[in-house]
This record gives structure tokens, sequence and C-alpha cells, in this order.
């Protein structure tokens, strides 16, 4: 009878560490999806509606994201988008009695975006997005016409809905495994049920991995 009793509580002692590393080890994949990751980076775009082509042509800005995995495949986050749109070259061509959307046509503007965001990872290195938010326009001519100087749009377009379909590629640089990532997005500007769409590269740096 000792001997059982000896047998049952050497049992219990080995059982009790093995538990408490079983919840241990599945602990850490819990504490690591509540993880928020961040990344930012530069936007490189072309206008390629034909109006807008017309008018305008590169626009530099950044990028900056936050989000949280969701499962081993899908992340939710958010999204700023900031872009400033130059007009083509020699375009500029005005007289005293342009009109105010003659002139915005041939100015420089901003656009702003914020929009939540949903991507999905197809492998280790490649995934592909969506996302839609609201957007602001501010022309260097009249910050209140926005871009009111399509002809689709009211004359104080400042704001409309921002959204875009991106796919990219994740790159692992060095020993420190630092991640770069480069996406082709495609992104418009609707309002008045006309998009100004455009085409271009991001450039990614994650900050926390």
């Amino acid at each position: 009878m000792k001997k059982i009793l000896i047998v049952l509580f050497s049992l219990l002692l080995l059982v009790n560490p093995l538990n408490a590393q079983t919840k241990l080890e599945n602990d850490i994949p819990k504490k690591k999806n509540k993880s928020i990751y961040l990344e930012s980076g530069i936007n490189l775009s072309l206008p390629v509606h034909i109006q807008m082509y017309r008018s305008h042509r590169l626009a530099i800005g950044f990028n900056v994201r936050a989000w949280k995995n969701i499962s081993k495949k899908s992340e939710l986050g958010i999204k700023i988008d900031y872009d400033y749109r130059f007009i083509k070259k020699n375009t500029r061509i005005l007289t005293p009695e342009s009109t105010l959307e003659e002139r915005a046509l041939h100015s420089n503007f901003s656009l702003f975006c914020i929009k939540p965001n949903i991507q999905f990872n197809l492998n280790s290195n490649w995934y592909w997005g969506a996302e839609s938010g609201v957007g602001y326009a501010l022309s260097d001519e009249d910050g209140q016409i926005g871009l009111g100087f399509v002809s689709e749009y009211s004359k104080n377009q400042q704001f409309g809905i921002c959204s875009g379909l991106y796919l990219g590629k994740n790159f692992i640089v060095g020993s420190k495994k630092k991640v770069f990532g480069v996406s082709l997005d495609f992104t418009q500007f609707l309002a008045q049920w006309h998009a100004e769409n455009s085409l271009g590269l991001k450039i990614k740096y994650r900050f926390i991995n």
C-alpha cells in the first residue's frame, strides 16, 4: 500500500510541471496575437484616369499602417496615406479671365486618406490587401475647392471615398532580419459617382517585427 501511495505521489509531482509548461506554451501565441505592428514608407504614383492624366503627373507621399494579426493568414489594421500630386510640366498657362476651376486644374494638390485595411498573406513573403475609408483633398490654388476642378465633381469637392487594392512582397534584409515591403497599389478617390484612379508603388519598412 505504501508503495502505491509513493508511486501516485510521484506521478502528481510529474504532472504538475508538465501542465504548467503546457499552459505557458499555449499563452505564448496568445500574447503574440495581441501584438500591434507598425510600418511606414513612401508612395509614388501616377494618375490613370484620362482627365487627371492630362493635367497632372507624379505624386509623392508617405504611408503609415498599424495592424494586428487576426489569424495566421490575415491582418486587420488602419492605414494613413498622404500624397502630393504635381501638375504636368509646362501646362500652367493662365489668363486674368481664368476661372477658379481652371486655375485649380493647373495647380498641385494634396490628398489625405485614412482607411481601415485588411491584408491576406499568401505565404511568408507575398501578400495582397484591400482598404476603404475617407479622403480629403486640398488644392494649392484654393483650399476649399479640393478636386472641384474635375468636371464630374461639385465645385467644392474636398471629401470623398478613398479605396485601394494592392499586391506586394516582403524582403528580409541583414542578420537582424529587417523587413521591407514593396507593393503595387491601385487607388481611387470616389465622389458624385465618379472615380479618379491612380497606380503606383509603396515602399515600406516594418518598425515592429
